[in-house]
């Protein structure tokens, strides 16, 4: 008798971990009803390996997958002591657009390196794109692309102008005429031109 009560509790605990196993998987976060799951959790293995090659993969690869859950890790890698790490974790943290990213991404654009900078400028373009987490943009993400539209190097000027070309905020509509009548770069000037036309587009 006493093997058989023993036999049923083992059975019934068996069961109990089926269960919960099963529940763990149909989460809405779990492999079943989230395709991003193995994936991201993959990458963020890989996101801490010693190999800088392999961290700069990971970074770069959870912006395409585009999990929520890999915002933290991906703020956590800016501070990587590789730049190429550190670009391709900015780049991600755009490609998800999800507001935890705004306040640590800004610092980017006093970056000594372009590159960093311009990466910086498009994440937060993105990042101002996101309409299902704010009707309007943040403020701080309008005035830190205003204030890159006069970065020395042309490629990050000119990728602030098409962000705020895509975002469409009147606010940056004095900025770029400016910008116009001073700068001596013809091809900024048709990005001037593209992006105050897409702001009049988006606002009338």
């Amino acid at each position: 008798m006493a093997r058989e009560t023993a036999d049923s509790s083992s059975s019934l605990s068996v069961q109990q971990k089926v269960r919960k196993f099963i529940k763990q998987l149909s989460h809405r976060d779990g492999p079943v009803r989230n395709w991003r799951y193995i994936p991201t959790h993959v990458l963020l293995r890989k996101l801490k390996s010693e190999s800088a090659e392999m961290r700069a993969y990971a970074a770069e690869g959870l912006g395409g997958v585009g999990d929520a859950h890999a915002v933290a890790p991906l703020i956590n890698a800016l501070s990587d002591n590789n730049s190429t790490v550190r670009r391709f974790a900015i780049s991600s943290l755009g490609k998800i657009r999800d507001v935890r990213a705004v306040d640590v991404l800004i610092p980017f654009l006093q970056d000594e390196e372009a590159d960093m900078r311009c990466a910086a400028v498009v994440a937060l373009g993105e990042l101002g794109l996101d309409e299902e987490r704010f009707s309007t943009p943040p403020a701080q993400i309008i005035e830190a692309l205003i204030s890159s539209i006069t970065d020395n190097d042309r490629a990050v000027c000119s990728a602030a102008v098409v962000a705020l070309g895509r975002i469409g905020s009147p606010q940056a509509i004095a900025a770029l005429n400016a910008l116009a009548e001073t700068t001596e770069s013809e091809w900024i000037r048709r990005y001037i031109s593209e992006a105050l036309h897409q702001i009049q587009e988006q606002n009338t």
